[in-house]
């Protein structure tokens, strides 16, 4: 379909702000902008807080690409993986409810897509390697600067998403291969490293992201009770708690203590299963240590 000039201006300038918008925070090194580039696809991340990266995707290909958030794997210094939660999107389901996540998202053939996921991110400043998993391919980015990744985005952003030739639109654009792709053998093999983080159902349990220490209660203290008590709780789909119990309370009333703690200030994501965002149960603990661990900077 021919746009008139105005129209494809518009797309260029979108899809710069989209890509430029989020780069105001972050230092330069450690690494924490990554990108993979090729005639099909355009991916870059950068985190973007303490549970978040901003990504965007342009899909140059003739075919529908389907991303979940579960998908954006990467791997800390100590070589643990993490993995995405959901995407911070609202999303709306058959009987008109509005919830704040989503976990999927489909990006039409020569278009982009910008997206917040969310998780329970660590080693944001050590991260070793960077993958979306999209299908049967596993695509590696590859680490950049803060100047590399800003002029990449200058350049992402002179890109012609109406070319007939994708090849030529990078060419045009000034803009060469980055990163790699695997593609699964058929084994399990190929992504064996982070396949643990998903329970065996399929189900990306309800995650904790914020969990601020709790002070004991004054009688603890002076009975020298501590230890752990153990909550559980339902997270619905926008995160909240419903119905906490405790499991293993301490009494001294620690127990009391942990609830409105966890209620009032913890943050906790959903849990999501094959691109939906579901409500689930989780068991979970609340440490009050000794009081001479307490002490210890």
């Amino acid at each position: 379909m021919d746009r008139p000039a105005w129209m494809r201006r518009w797309w260029k300038i979108g899809l710069l702000a989209w890509l430029l918008g989020a780069t105001e925070v972050r230092s330069q090194e450690p690494f924490r902008c990554f990108a993979f580039v090729s005639p099909q696809l355009i991916i870059t991340a950068e985190v973007a807080g303490p549970h978040s990266f901003i990504l965007n995707l342009i899909n140059l290909s003739e075919f529908v690409l389907v991303i979940q958030p579960n998908e954006f794997i990467y791997k800390g210094a100590s070589g643990a993986f993490y993995i995405g939660q959901v995407f911070e999107k609202p999303t709306t389901d058959s009987r008109g409810q509005t919830y704040k996540y989503s976990a999927s998202t489909l990006i039409k053939s020569k278009s982009f897509t910008g997206l917040t996921v969310l998780g329970a991110f660590r080693e944001l400043d050590g991260i070793a390697e960077a993958s979306i998993r999209i299908g049967a391919r596993r695509y590696y980015m590859q680490p950049l600067g803060r100047a590399e990744f800003e002029i990449l985005a200058a350049k992402i952003g002179e890109l012609d998403l109406e070319s007939e030739d994708p090849q030529d639109a990078l060419e045009q654009a000034n803009l060469r291969p980055m990163g790699s792709v695997r593609t699964t053998d058929g084994t399990s093999e190929w992504d064996r490293d982070w396949q643990s983080l998903i329970r065996e159902d399929g189900v990306n349990v309800p995650k904790i992201i914020e969990r601020p220490p709790v002070a004991p209660t004054e009688e603890a203290i002076r009975t020298k009770t501590y230890g752990r008590v153990k909550l559980s709780a339902l997270i619905n789909r926008n995160g909240g708690l419903q119905d906490i119990r405790v499991e293993k309370g301490l009494g001294r009333g620690l127990d009391e203590r942990a609830v409105e703690a966890v209620r009032n200030s913890w943050v906790f994501l959903p849990a999501t299963k094959n691109g939906e965002v579901l409500e689930g149960r989780i068991e979970f603990y609340v440490d009050f240590p000794p009081p001479e661990a307490a002490r210890k900077p």
